[in-house]
């Protein structure tokens, strides 16, 4: 039986427990149970909140929440944990001390609270002391050793530490690091030899974020950094306050309850998720609304629920910021997530139909405003020197023909 307890690191620095994690011991094929319960404290502070709206609330002194690895209730748990590119390296790092990977020694690997989010874990009572993350300088040693571990050669030991450190507490499946510089905490986000074929992605994202932001969405500051001959993209963390504090977070997936054979196929199922935790329902529907209409325009099919979260505030839940907006470089076509009765793009009528669905007001200006914004990607792209003119040439196209669909052909 492994024992973890679990703390909250408050947007004013403060830490505080919130409960305690157990599960018993991996078997061969990574199966384990696990077991949590609210500390008293929690339960009794009016300031603390359920750390899951949707499975997790905070209601009832000495409730035992039990899963199945850390499936529902316990989803948030994995929210904690990094997605592909982080689990390769944390999986790597494990396996050189000698002990075998799990989601409880990945736990205990990043658990001091450096991470995305605000939870932390620890072995003992007492509370974690918050590790810094890497400093921006450090890039140009992150991005050649992202690109070794990516070609499959571990890098030298001093090397991988430095990647280690910066990479595998960050969210994602391409390669990324946590960095910081006098500015603030920023991700930071690599190009892929393995993943980018010809595109430019990070080009690609630094103008679709630029885009969104004139396209009316909530989205995070963004900079392209010169690193040697390429570009790294540096996009500040929402989930770090000015009092180096968290904000905690939890993702549509684990809200909406998803796990394996269970699946959320649509944007309606993240909207009724609002509906029941958003402490501004209208306000943050709407925004899903816009979002779901510039993932429609620019070709982002990765919209899947990761790429979707909710975080706290003194108020309740507010859906987060949008992030990883890239239009498809992988020619998919279909998008994750279902808009009206279709994967493919909408027409401008089912898009419309939704907003109206949904209880959107003024979903018309809504569209207007995204078809504005986007129709100037052409430009925004080459402003910022995206490179690679013929992969761009195929992105042009099929957001021209995205527009063409939503009501607004592109100039």
């Amino acid at each position: 039986m492994r024992r973890f307890f679990v703390w909250v690191r408050r947007p004013n620095g403060l830490v505080s427990l919130a409960g305690e994690l157990a599960t018993t011991e991996p078997s061969q094929s990574g199966y384990f149970e696990s077991e949590f319960e609210y500390a008293r404290e929690w339960l009794e502070d009016p300031t603390a909140f359920s750390l899951d709206p949707a499975s997790l609330p905070r209601d009832v002194r000495g409730r035992r929440f039990r899963a199945d690895l850390f499936n529902p209730p316990l989803a948030v748990f994995d929210d904690a944990l990094p997605d592909d590119w982080g689990r390769r390296l944390l999986t790597a790092a494990i396996r050189l001390q000698r002990r075998k990977p799990s989601a409880p020694e990945m736990l205990l690997f990043i658990g001091r609270g450096s991470g995305i989010g605000a939870l932390a874990f620890t072995e003992d009572s007492k509370p974690p002391e918050l590790s810094p993350s890497a400093q921006s300088t450090s890039l140009p040693t992150l991005l050649s050793a992202a690109e070794r571990f990516e070609a499959g050669t571990l890098p030298t030991d001093d090397d991988f530490r430095t990647l280690l450190e910066g990479s595998s507490r960050a969210g994602g499946a391409r390669p990324k690091a946590l960095v910081h510089d006098d500015r603030g905490e920023w991700i930071a986000k690599f190009p892929s030899r393995t993943r980018d074929d010809s595109y430019d992605v990070v080009g690609l994202e630094a103008a679709c974020l630029e885009l969104a932001g004139r396209a009316g969405l909530n989205v995070p500051e963004s900079r392209l950094q010169p690193v040697g001959r390429r570009r790294v993209l540096l996009v500040r963390r929402f989930d770090v306050t000015g009092q180096n504090g968290r904000v905690h977070m939890v993702s549509m997936k684990t809200l909406c309850k998803e796990r394996p054979g269970i699946y959320v196929t649509s944007y309606t199922q993240l909207a009724e998720a609002l509906q029941k935790y958003s402490c501004a329902p209208a306000e943050d529907i709407s925004m899903l609304f816009r979002h779901m209409a510039f993932n429609a325009a620019i070709g982002n099919v990765d919209d899947h629920l990761k790429n979707f979260w909710m975080i706290t505030t003194s108020a309740g839940y507010r859906l987060a910021p949008a992030f990883d907006l890239v239009p498809d470089v992988v020619g998919r076509g279909e998008h994750t997530l279902m808009f009206h009765h279709s994967f493919a793009c909408p027409k401008r009528e089912d898009l419309l139909a939704v907003g109206r669905i949904w209880g959107v007001s003024e979903p018309v200006e809504i569209l207007n405003q995204v078809i504005r914004a986007v129709k100037s990607f052409g430009a925004t792209a080459r402003k910022l020197q995206v490179r690679s003119p013929a992969t761009l040439g195929s992105v042009q196209a099929d957001i021209r023909r995205r527009l063409e669909l939503l009501g607004g052909a592109a100039s």
